[in-house]
């Protein structure tokens, strides 16, 4: 594997209908996606990091690279084997990644293979780092893995062949199994404290390569719980299409539900609140400070919308172009670096997922504050 910045794939261009500066980062002709959308996946000094199938065949191996926010210095930082991935192709298989808060580390888990890995964004040093196989064999998939900084854990949840929660301390590498009465959603990065769904867990027996988020006998519920399960609060109802934790903060934020065309923020001890209405907002990600959301849009596709939460204004950032079809390349599922100037995204607009970036220039950002429209009938709560 080549431990040299390799060619530039970058394809610039201006959004014709906003003016914001848009990057093509990957183009080679293969599917390439970003991270997810609930954690940021853009390092404190701009360097994306994203997953590309290494060669042109569906079930081809998934690499995790980095690379500027202006497109260059493209560097593949890991390379696993030359084997064939069963099921990879619609991007579920691909590596569950997080981003350590300072940037510098990745940790990472490949479904089949009962490890934790740190992988250097520098260098692409790769170490193991917790051994899981006493709580999954080979062959286990996993559903995610969540950074808790605050306390220096990591928190893995396995998807098969059981549903669990495991524990890892970054510092010694001990793992342990939780006893949780719900499904580990996210993390409340400074407070100590970790969300969980419940009424969530059922796995569906006929797709093993398949988690369902289907109700178990009554309606799903979010919940903030100390760091080993105790001291449980009620956040809210689930009223979310999809939702992730507004930056460093205990709300959690989110598309609502079809048909509702909203964006909503939820906090303990408080109703869950509208703070944007218009189209249909369909995946929502957070800047770490909680001041801006990037979310895409859906019957009809309106292109990315930036919302800025204190103002509860919004306005159309960039037109992805994205099919938005079933497959998970078809979503551009938003993200924000953690101050909230880069958006991060994928589209299929050229017949193969590519990840693209936007960036929010300082005068487009007080444009938002100020309430600027984009056409007459735009209009807020």
């Amino acid at each position: 594997m080549r431990r040299t910045p390799l060619a530039s794939e970058r394809i610039q261009m201006i959004d014709p209908t906003t003016g914001i500066k848009v990057i093509q980062l990957t183009s080679y002709p293969s599917p390439s996606v970003q991270l997810g959308y609930d954690w940021p996946s853009i390092t404190p000094e701009g360097r994306v990091i994203l997953c590309s199938q290494r060669w042109l065949q569906r079930n081809a191996p998934w690499d995790i690279w980095r690379v500027d926010a202006d497109g260059l210095n493209l560097f593949q930082l890991t390379e696993r084997d030359d084997e064939a991935e069963a099921g990879s192709y619609d991007g579920h298989n691909r590596p569950n990644a997080k981003l350590s808060l300072d940037g510098r580390t990745l940790y990472v888990l490949w479904n089949g293979d009962p490890n934790l890995y740190a992988v250097d964004v520098e260098t692409g040093a790769m170490d193991r780092l917790a051994s899981l196989e006493r709580f999954c064999p080979e062959g286990v998939t996993f559903q995610h893995v969540q950074v808790a900084p605050a306390s220096n854990r990591l928190y893995i949840v396995l998807r098969w062949p059981r549903i669990a929660t495991i524990r890892v301390d970054l510092a010694t590498g001990a793992a342990e199994e939780l006893d949780l009465d719900g499904f580990l959603w996210a993390i409340a990065p400074s407070a100590r404290r970790i969300i969980l769904m419940r009424n969530a867990e059922i796995p569906k027996r006929e797709m093993p390569d398949y988690f369902s988020f289907a109700r178990a006998g009554g309606q799903r519920t979010m919940w903030s719980m100390d760091e080993d399960g105790g001291d449980a609060r009620f956040l809210c109802p689930w009223v979310f299409a999809h939702a992730t934790v507004l930056g460093d903060s205990m709300r959690l934020q989110g598309c609502g539900i079809p048909p509702e065309r909203c964006v909503i923020v939820a906090e303990e001890g408080k109703e869950p609140e509208r703070i944007v209405q218009g189209p249909y907002f369909w995946h929502s990600g957070a800047s770490y400070d909680g001041e801006w959301i990037v979310t895409d849009t859906n019957w009809p596709d309106c292109g990315l919308q930036l919302v800025h939460v204190p103002t509860r204004h919004v306005r159309t950032l960039c037109h992805p172009g994205a099919s938005l079809e079933h497959a998970d390349f078809g979503h551009p599922h938003p993200g924000l670096s953690r101050d909230g100037r880069i958006a991060v995204f994928h589209s299929d607009r050229t017949g193969v997922s590519q990840v693209y970036v936007a960036h929010v220039s300082d005068e487009f950002r007080e444009s938002v504050k100020a309430g600027v429209l984009d056409r007459p009938r735009d209009k807020w709560i």
